[in-house]
């Protein structure tokens, strides 16, 4: 067997072999359907509970139902139970957990489950938490739709609601604020932060732990040198062990070594508490969050450099704040142990406890005026960093054209123009703060000078001396300190603004939520006029398959252009439209309507709310991630299906995407590979045994052992494609992902006339099926596949059902392929022409 025999060997022949297409692939997963229709049922056609949409939108601080939708006969009783199950959004925090049992009685075909949104006290991003059915009795659940997300859109503004009427007029006007009040605002809601305001109390507690240690070396230097080392006989008796100044020297150096070691406790303590890194996994996770559900205009307004700076770089200096009030209020409490001793050993001080803070407050008030502040970096370094950033992302176009001599000595020169900045800028610093350096000498000499008769004629003890010119020196660096601090705080004053900018732009989720409730409340009366209806004599028919997909009264208006005026068409489920038109006539303003990736002017799209719909755009976008995760980017879950696996390969095989599968059979080889471990002594295996029942991760953690062999493994897949087939990709990972509604933007221009009829047929294969290599005797229980796909023309061998022609402003159809409409879709074309 070689040197990996033994039980390796036997370990790997108890693996199940699975034939892929051509390929030849290990698994323990059993096999499972591809589709909830697929599954066997002592009925032939069994009803399918689920969701009426996959997305819903609540408004904090009300009750919220979510509605369910049954499809089928509507014969008999059907029920599944359902439970709400956190996701960013937190049962307790941002809804009222719920759970129960939904029955439909005979010809019932809707339900509601009521969940309780809580309203938050504070700003929070946009949160989502899911309503999950299971457990279902006379009846399936839908396979994408028996769970839904339900996003809940805050009403408050960042950082709070109390200067509402300033936020919401938008970026002039929060420059305009007070930042004082503004980073008072932010800091509440830092610590609204689970877990934030307890934390911050024992830190602030025990933060002055060090100031009781100064208090100690204060009080033990005096004690030290006026009554250990003293040679006076009066002071024997104020001894720790009387009569032994030995004995006390010995037990005053223990407590100096207890001390630190005590201070280290309490610091690692604080660093498991981490109350930064709470704030910057809040910031960045809200930055996200809210940019992730940004309008299309607030997402033009922002570029990737910001977004990035903002997730980064000012999350994490913004979440420094807490720590920085916290060490400001241990500088009050040293500043205040400091004077009090230094008063309580010698009133005769009171002077310099009084004159320090006054002539600092003076210096930190006039140094503007003293010393010229100069220009700020921030600028300069945003202008060297876009540029960088400008050259990495169009080096081949730069090179091409002959241009990095001109790019370098633009680069120098912004580069240079940056180095002119900082040193003006680091001269005004160092002139700053000498003062505050400078002011503790001041005080000491002054001490000195004037003091020192009072020693020498025993009128003023030497420890009293000593520890008062120590007690100087600290409170000169203490105001340095805090001086440092204020400055650091109000250096954030920037960030914190144009992060309030940020955070106020304006998002999508409302049109969302108005355009789900919209489609959910058509398609229900849609569904309650078509199934007042006779039912149809075939049993796998389902009359909500009936209602279209139409365009109504949509017009799309730019300044001085009429792009489409007055649009009211419609398609039934189940056809490959193409939209044709010339360059400029609204091809892709009409597709992205029909994917909801933009809003017409007037009108709207009515899609039935059940169906998923998916626009794929003519840009080709591969993730940074492995094969498999990329094809499966649309449905992760189906990746551990081997049945989902086996459609995927069938999938590339007709799209012949030779490259993409080799790639994606090394993946799963990879996948399924027992992790090697360290020989073991007495042992020739390099393998690990491991359990029969033991299956394989197919979305390997970040970091992990298995991602990281496949990454290594695979490092560079993405350059051994051709463009052409990494376009193929882009569509077969939506082709996988199989949507009732798939909506392509000119899908065929990056291909030759080859290519392009080929991707042509699959589209048709997967709307005559029903989802493209599904089992075609299952066919009549899967919902219509429709696809909308815009081209400059259509040509003789594309073939499509409907063609949508744009010119002039309109949207005509050209031709349709005959078919005799059921009784029951003519009458719905009439409840239709009623409603517009």
């Amino acid at each position: 067997m070689g040197l990996c025999g033994g039980k390796s060997a036997q370990n790997r022949q108890s693996r199940d072999s699975r034939e892929l297409g051509d390929g030849f692939h290990y698994s323990r997963i059993k096999p499972d359907d591809d589709d909830h229709d697929a599954k066997s049922d002592s009925d032939d056609h069994p009803d399918i509970i689920q969701f009426a949409a996959p997305i819903f939108v609540a408004k904090e601080g009300a009750e919220f139902s979510v509605k369910l939708m049954r499809l089928g006969s509507l014969s008999g009783k059907a029920r599944c139970s359902y439970r709400t199950e956190d996701c960013s959004g937190k049962a307790g925090s941002r809804y009222v957990h719920t759970q129960g049992q939904v029955t439909f009685e005979p010809g019932q075909y809707e339900q509601s489950v009521t969940v309780e949104i809580l309203d938050s006290p504070g700003w929070m991003a946009t949160l989502e938490f899911k309503v999950v059915l299971e457990h279902p009795i006379g009846c399936h659940l839908g396979k994408y739709l028996s769970a839904c997300r339900v996003k809940v859109m805050d009403s408050d503004f960042f950082p709070s609601s109390t200067y509402s009427q300033v936020l919401e007029k938008g970026e002039e006007s929060i420059l305009g604020m007070n930042p004082v009040l503004l980073f008072a605002e932010f800091l509440k809601l830092l610590l609204s932060v689970p877990g934030m305001a307890w934390r911050l109390a024992v830190t602030l507690l025990f933060d002055q732990l060090k100031n009781v240690y100064v208090w100690f070396m204060l009080v033990s230097s005096v004690y030290m040198v006026n009554v250990i080392f003293s040679s006076k006989d009066a002071v024997e008796q104020e001894l720790l062990v009387p009569h032994d100044p030995e004995m006390t020297a010995q037990l005053i150096g223990l407590m100096y070594v207890l001390a630190p070691l005590l201070l280290h406790c309490w610091k690692e303590v604080k660093l498991q508490m981490d109350i930064r890194g709470c704030c910057t996994l809040f910031l960045q996770t809200s930055v996200m969050r809210k940019y992730m559900n940004y309008s299309d205009r607030s997402r033009a307004e922002v570029s990737h450099h910001e977004v990035q700076k903002f997730v980064i770089d000012t999350s994490d200096e913004l979440a420094q704040s807490i720590d920085d009030m916290s060490s400001l209020c241990e500088n009050l409490g040293k500043l205040l142990v400091l004077n009090y001793f230094a008063v309580s050993s010698d009133p005769g001080v009171v002077w310099a406890t009084l004159a320090m803070p006054v002539i600092m407050a003076l210096w930190a008030l006039l140094r503007e005026a003293v010393l010229r502040k100069p220009e700020e970096t921030d600028e300069s370094e945003k202008l060297v960093s876009d540029l960088v950033s400008e050259i990495s992302q169009n080096y081949r176009l730069i090179a091409g054209y002959f241009q990095r001599p001109a790019m370098n000595d633009k680069f120098a020169a912004r580069a240079t123009k940056l180095s002119d900045v900082r040193l003006p800028r680091a001269a005004y610093e160092l002139r700053s703060e000498f003062f505050f350096e400078w002011l503790g000498p001041l005080f000491v000499g002054g001490y000195v000078a004037f003091y020192s008769p009072l020693v020498l004629s025993d009128k003023l003890s030497l420890g009293t001396f000593l520890a008062t010119i120590s007690v100087f020196k600290e409170v000169g660096h203490n105001f340095a300190d805090g001086f440092a601090r204020i400055r650091r705080v109000a250096a954030k004053f920037g960030p914190l603004v144009d992060l309030t900018v940020f955070l106020n732009r304006a998002t999508d989720v409302q049109d969302l939520g108005d355009l789900i409730e919209s489609r959910v409340h058509e398609t229900s009366i849609l569904r309650q006029d078509i199934l007042s209806l006779p039912a149809s004599q075939d049993p796998s028919m389902v009359r909500t398959d009936l209602i279209p997909v139409r365009l109504q009264n949509l017009s799309f208006s730019f300044p001085g252009k009429q792009l489409l005026q007055g649009v009211n068409i419609s398609v039934p489920q189940g056809k490959l439209v193409a939209v044709v038109g010339r360059a400029g006539s609204g091809k892709t303003r009409l597709i992205r309507a029909l994917g909801s990736d933009t809003s017409p002017t007037t009108g709207r799209v009515l899609i039935p709310s059940h169906l998923r719909c998916l626009l794929v755009s003519h840009q080709v976008f591969l993730m940074n991630t492995s094969p498999l995760q990329n094809l499966f980017f649309g449905d992760p879950p189906s990746l551990a299906l081997l049945e989902a696996r086996k459609r995927m390969l069938r999938v590339l095989n007709k799209l012949e995407m030779r490259q993409t599968r080799k790639l994606a059979e090394q993946e799963m080889q990879l996948l399924q590979e027992p992790p090697p471990v360290e020989k073991q002594e007495g042992s020739s295996c390099c393998w690990q045994v491991v359990p029969e029942e033991t299956q394989p991760s197919w979305s390997p953690p970040d970091g992990s052992a298995p991602a990281l062999r496949i990454a290594s493994a695979l490092h560079g897949w993405q350059e051994s494609l051709s463009f052409q087939e990494k376009a193929k990709l882009h569509i077969a990972r939506a082709l996988i992902m199989n949507p009732e509604i798939l909506i392509l933007e000119k899908p065929l221009m990056n291909f030759d006339d080859y290519e392009a009829e080929l991707v042509v047929r699959v589209l048709r294969e997967h709307i005559s099926n029903r989802g493209i290599e599904l089992p075609r005797e299952t066919r009549d229980r899967r919902r219509p596949r429709t696809c909308f796909y815009s081209v400059e023309r259509v040509s003789k061998n594309d073939q499509p059902d409907v063609v949508w022609k744009l010119q002039n402003g309109r949207v005509v159809e050209e031709h349709e392929i005959p078919t005799e409409l059921p009784p029951a879709s003519r009458h719905l074309s009439t409840k239709i022409s009623a409603l517009q």
